[in-house]
């Protein structure tokens, strides 16, 4: 027979804690709703009809302030979407499209295509060849040749 003192208690389950979200109060709402008399961080609440100009600058003035202080209202500064290296690889990329479908187009609509004798005269009419025997003399010149 098993003895009645040697029995281990039940084990109780843990209490379960509540995890807490990601849950965004508005402090300064919970702020006036604690002080009494109907005041928020120590300055009476005064209905916008009754103040006067230089009041209602004066505070709006300190709210500015406080706000600007208050890290979870500081507005996250924007990335530009913008860079060099984008802009550059779009405007080759668009280069390259506009040959593509110009070769394309005389390709359908002449024809006896000839690839070779198109593309010289694309580089004639555009300047890319006389660039590169400007460039060609211009190192040659460079080692005394």
């Amino acid at each position: 027979m098993a003895k009645k003192g040697t029995d281990k208690p039940e084990k109780q389950p843990k209490p379960v804690k509540e995890k807490k979200g990601k849950e965004k109060k508005d402090k300064k709402g919970a702020a006036a709703a604690a002080q009494p008399n109907g005041t928020a961080n120590g300055t009476p609440s005064v209905p916008l009809a009754n103040m006067s100009p230089d009041q209602m600058t004066a505070a709006q003035l300190e709210q500015a302030i406080k706000d600007s202080n208050d890290p979870n209202t500081k507005l996250k500064k924007l990335r530009s979407p913008l860079n060099v290296r984008s802009c550059l690889l779009n405007v080759l990329i668009l280069i390259v499209a506009t040959l593509a479908v110009v070769i394309l187009w005389c390709f359908i609509v002449v024809d006896k295509f000839d690839f070779a004798l198109v593309m010289g005269d694309m580089m004639d009419q555009f300047g890319i060849s006389e660039f590169f025997a400007n460039m060609g003399k211009t190192i040659s010149g460079w080692f005394g040749g």
